[in-house]
C-alpha cells in the first residue's frame, strides 16, 4: 500500500507523520510525506534521510487582506503540486495530520477520489481537520475518547492518541546526563517552547538563572527557530557548578526529557505525548495565541488527570514556586503515577492507526 502522509508547518504536525511513515516502512509499505516549506520542517526532515519528503507551498489562514491573498495563492500552488504528487507516487490513500499542508493535499485527494483519513492530536479539531472531516473515512482522535463525547456514537471517530517517532526512546537519567555533558548532581529544569511561543519562556529563564542555581537547578531552554546558542556556568551556595544552556533546536528530545527532573512546556499535543511517554513531572504554560485556544483545552485535560500543573502565561510570576513544588519527591512521585496511567491507556497509537487504515483499504 502507498499512503501519502500530509503534515508539517509545526513540529507537532510533522513528528507524528514521521512516526507513521517509519512504521509503514517497517511493514513493507510506502509512506511518502508531504510537508510545508517552512524551516522547521526542513530541519526535522533532514534527520530522516531514509524517508521521502515532498515540500509543498502553503501559508496559514488569516482574514487580513495580504495574508488572505497569500493563503489562497500559495494554497493553489500547493494543491497543483499535491495533485501531481498523488499521481507520481501512485497513492492508495491520504492520511492528513492537520495544518495548511493537509488542507490542499486533502482537497486534491478528494477530487482524485482517494480515501482520506485524518488525525487530530488536540482536544479541539483544527481548521483543516474540521473542513475535511465530513469527507474522511476515519478521524483519529486523542485519548481518552470521552474528551469528545459528541463524536462518541459515530464509527468514523476513533480514539488513538498521538504517534511517537521510533527514535523517541527514553533512557536512564544518569546515561542521559552523561550524553549531554551535564553533572549527575543537581536537578535539571527543561523549558520547551516549541516552534512558536518560546520567547516568553526564554525570557523567564534568563531572569531566573541565579534563583534556579540557588535552588540547585541546572537549566536547559530551547529557544526556538532563530534563537541563539549559549551556555553559562553558575555556582550554588555550596560552590557546586550549575549549567544554564540555551539551544535553538534539539533532534534528541528523548535525551533531554530523560535527563530532566521537571519540565516547563507549552501544551501542544506532541509535547504532551512525549511527557506522558517519559513520565516527566511538568508545568504547562499554554501558548495563548494557539488556534482555537486548543493548548488551553489540552492543558486542562492533563491537569484534570493529575498529569500536569496548568499555569496561564499571565501568571508566570508563580512559575518558580510550581517548579519547586514539583521537585519535592512526594509530589513528583504522585504526578509520575498519573502520567503512567495515561501511558498505559495510550498504547501504541501508530500501530492502531496503521492497522485501521490497512484493514479498511483491504475491504475497499
Amino acid at each position: 500500500m502507498r499512503i501519502l502522509i500530509a503534515c508539517g508547518g509545526t513540529g507537532g504536525h510533522l513528528s507524528p507523520g514521521i512516526a507513521i511513515a517509519q512504521r509503514l516502512s517497517e511493514l513493507g509499505h510506502s509512506g511518502p510525506i508531504a510537508i510545508s516549506e517552512k524551516g522547521v520542517d526542513g530541519r526535522l526532515a533532514a534527520d530522516y534521510g531514509n524517508l521521502k519528503f515532498y515540500p509543498l507551498p502553503g501559508s496559514g489562514f488569516s482574514l487580513r487582506p495580504v495574508p488572505l491573498m497569500s493563503f489562497f495563492w500559495n494554497g493553489l500552488r500547493g494543491f497543483l503540486r499535491a495533485w501531481k504528487l498523488l499521481n507520481r507516487e501512485k497513492v492508495d490513500a491520504v492520511l492528513a495530520f492537520g495544518g495548511f499542508t493537509s488542507l490542499w493535499v486533502g482537497l486534491a485527494a478528494l477530487l482524485r477520489r482517494k480515501p482520506i483519513y485524518l488525525h487530530e492530536s488536540n482536544l479541539r479539531l483544527g481548521k483543516a481537520v474540521r473542513l475535511l472531516s465530513p469527507f474522511a473515512r476515519r478521524v483519529f482522535l486523542p485519548l481518552p475518547l470521552k474528551a469528545r463525547k459528541r463524536y462518541g456514537r459515530s464509527e468514523k471517530f476513533l480514539a488513538a492518541g498521538c504517534p511517537l517517532r521510533r527514535d523517541f526512546v527514553p533512557i536512564e537519567r544518569a546515561e542521559a546526563r552523561r550524553a549531554l555533558n551535564l553533572p549527575e548532581s543537581g536537578r535539571l529544569l527543561l523549558l520547551v517552547g516549541g516552534s512558536q511561543g518560546a520567547r516568553v519562556l526564554v525570557h523567564w529563564m534568563v531572569e531566573r538563572e541565579r534563583e534556579l542555581a540557588a535552588h540547585g537547578f541546572h537549566g536547559i531552554c530551547l529557544t526556538g527557530p532563530g534563537g541563539g546558542e549559549l551556555e553559562r556556568s553558575l555556582r550554588d551556595k555550596n560552590g557546586n557548578r550549575l549549567i544554564m544552556r540555551y539551544l535553538p533546536f534539539s533532534g534528541t528530545m528523548a535525551l533531554l526529557y530523560s535527563a530532566a527532573d521537571v519540565a516547563v512546556c507549552r501544551a501542544g499535543a506532541g509535547t504532551l505525548a512525549e511527557l506522558v511517554a517519559v513520565g516527566l513531572p511538568n508545568v504547562l504554560v499554554p501558548y495563548p495565541s494557539s488556534s482555537g485556544d486548543h493548548q488551553l483545552a489540552n492543558g486542562r485535560a492533563m491537569e484534570a488527570a493529575g498529569a500536569s500543573i496548568l499555569l496561564p502565561q499571565d501568571r508566570m510570576g508563580y512559575l518558580l514556586a510550581n517548579v519547586l513544588r514539583l521537585a519535592e519527591p512526594e509530589r513528583a512521585k504522585e504526578m509520575a503515577c498519573a502520567l503512567g496511567r495515561l501511558r498505559a491507556e495510550t498504547g501504541n497509537a501508530a500501530q492502531l492507526i496503521i492497522d485501521t487504515i490497512l484493514e479498511d483499504l483491504r475491504h475497499r
